[in-house]
């Protein structure tokens, strides 16, 4: 059965449903259209990246006069502004170097955040930054760290990111001299809020000792008034860093660690290896360390509280500082029961002659100049030596034979495998350009007790020390064939109270060849 065609009415209601439907759609595309409109009149009206709001906040906040050459905002796909050619006059003075230039400054931000939290920037991209640190003592630099060249700012912007890959800071030195440069490949900051501390990632390239310093942590909050307050936690390692930037000294070293404090007083610890140190032409020796220093980091000076050194197994202790300008090492260094023949090859270019173990304790001072690191080293302090032998053996066999002459009971020479005669020394010493000064050397071996005073130069080796030596036997046994033959008629003049003699003596020659001679009229 055939359905009956609408109604006239049925019709009319049909159009006129329809033509609500449109007059709704285009009533709310209109309303859609309006608000749109206004919200980008509204919001170009309080647009955040306008210049003339721009370019005040960066003035204020860095307390600086601020020259833009180029300058235009950004719409798509993120809202924003770039920024080129920037440079920032510290304090406004333009007689001194900048604090910083800057190639381009990029500022993203995102739709949602510009209408829902406009003071929440996506991200902030420096390239080329490169910031001066004036040299200390001028008034540029009592001014930075002092009253601050960055100021607190009533704006509380927040950042996701800032990255400043490639970022250059140097600390200027006097007029003349090349500023101490720190590159950083890799910079970025992260969560950048008023009042909070940043965090950060970092790989610089540093100068002294030239290598690379990857470090991770957190800075702040910001102390805009006094940067040394500033709080700073974090870890880093040092990779294969040159030591040849030091006079005197070479190697690659690595370390790792922790640090924790104030921009002006923090506490680092961890640990150091140099698998190939060398001092000048010396034997190459590997170094293992654990350390605990404070550094300043507003002057550079460091605290060593608590360094200990371990080379061939032997343990080295310092404590001190490099401190003031331009930076002088001072040390106390102490070490106990350490195998002499290990340390002498670290300061030595020969093989050493001699072996043993030694304690020493001593105030070290390394001066500046050109010289060579032995000539600009100065120690003062004491040292003892114990179970001392040399490692020539036609010079170990002068000292078994003559302890076998002196004592009062020898050993008897059908003994071939009898062990080495060994000696014992201790003494106060004073070392300074390249020479020990020895005021009052004790010496003992069996038969033999002795005090002597002379140098010792470590540069060339050479000894001169004079002094009385007690022997259990008379002179005679001192020496064998026609020499005992011809001192038997002067045992009177060098009788000892009790037994034996009392003599002078001379040790001269070189480490690897001294001659042990008695001086019998008169002192070297």
């Amino acid at each position: 059965m055939a359905s009956s065609p609408p109604s006239v009415a049925t019709e009319q209601r049909r159009t006129t449903s329809g033509k609500h439907k449109r007059q709704i759609i285009e009533l709310v595309l209109f309303t859609a259209l309006v608000l749109a409109l206004a919200g980008i009149a509204v919001m170009l009206h309080y647009w955040p990246f306008r210049y003339r709001e721009v370019h005040p906040l960066l003035e204020h906040t860095f307390r600086s006069k601020v020259v833009v050459k180029r300058y235009h905002r950004t719409y798509f796909p993120h809202p924003g502004y770039v920024a080129e050619g920037i440079t920032f006059y510290r304090l406004g003075d333009l007689q001194i170097p900048p604090l910083a230039t800057l190639d381009r400054m990029t500022v993203v931000g995102t739709w949602t955040n510009l209408i829902f939290h406009p003071h929440e920037l996506y991200e902030i991209r420096l390239g080329g930054l490169h910031v001066q640190i004036p040299p200390p003592g001028t008034q540029a630099r009592k001014k930075d760290f002092g009253g601050g060249v960055v100021a607190s700012s009533s704006q509380k912007i927040q950042i996701e990111t800032i990255v400043a890959d490639g970022t250059t800071l140097d600390f200027l030195a006097g007029a003349g001299k090349s500023p101490l440069r720190f590159r950083f490949p890799t910079l970025q900051v992260h969560n950048i809020h008023q009042g909070q501390p940043l965090a950060f990632s970092a790989r610089v390239l540093i100068p002294k000792p030239q290598g690379t310093v990857v470090a991770n942590g957190s800075i702040g909050p910001f102390r805009p008034n006094d940067y040394g307050e500033t709080p700073l936690s974090g870890t880093y390692s040092l990779l294969r860093a040159d030591l040849s930037s030091f006079d005197g000294v070479a190697g690659h070293a690595a370390a790792s660690g922790r640090y924790k404090g104030t921009f002006s007083d923090f506490e680092t610890s961890g640990r150091l290896s140099v698998p190939d140190f060398r001092v000048a032409s010396a034997h190459e020796v590997r170094l293992d360390s654990t350390f605990f220093v404070t550094i300043n980091g507003t002057n550079g000076d460091i605290q060593i509280r608590n360094v200990q050194v371990r080379a061939h197994g032997n343990l080295i202790t310092a404590s001190g500082s490099v401190a003031g300008r331009p930076n002088k090492l001072s040390l106390l260094i102490a070490t106990k029961d350490s195998r002499l023949e290990d340390l002498l090859s670290i300061i030595q270019e020969s093989n050493p002659s001699v072996k043993g173990r030694v304690s020493f304790h001593a105030a070290v001072r390394l001066n500046d100049g050109r010289e060579k690191f032995l000539q600009r080293l100065a120690l003062k302090g004491g040292i003892s030596l114990d179970r001392i032998t040399f490692t020539k053996p036609e010079t170990q066999q002068k000292m078994n034979d003559f302890a076998a002459h002196v004592q009062q009971d020898p050993p008897a020479n059908s003994q071939p495998d009898r062990p080495a005669t060994t000696a014992a020394a201790s003494s106060p010493t004073i070392f300074r350009e390249g020479v020990a000064y020895f005021d009052d050397v004790h010496i003992t071996l069996p038969g033999t007790d002795a005090h002597l005073h002379g140098t010792f130069n470590l540069i060339n080796t050479r000894i001169h020390l004079t002094g009385k030596v007690a022997l259990q036997q008379n002179i005679s046994h001192a020496a064998t064939g026609w020499k005992s033959v011809l001192l038997k008629p002067l045992i009177p003049f060098f009788h000892k109270k009790g037994s034996g003699a009392l003599v002078s003596i001379a040790v001269t020659g070189t480490a690897e060849q001294p001659k042990i001679e008695q001086n019998l009229l008169h002192d070297k």
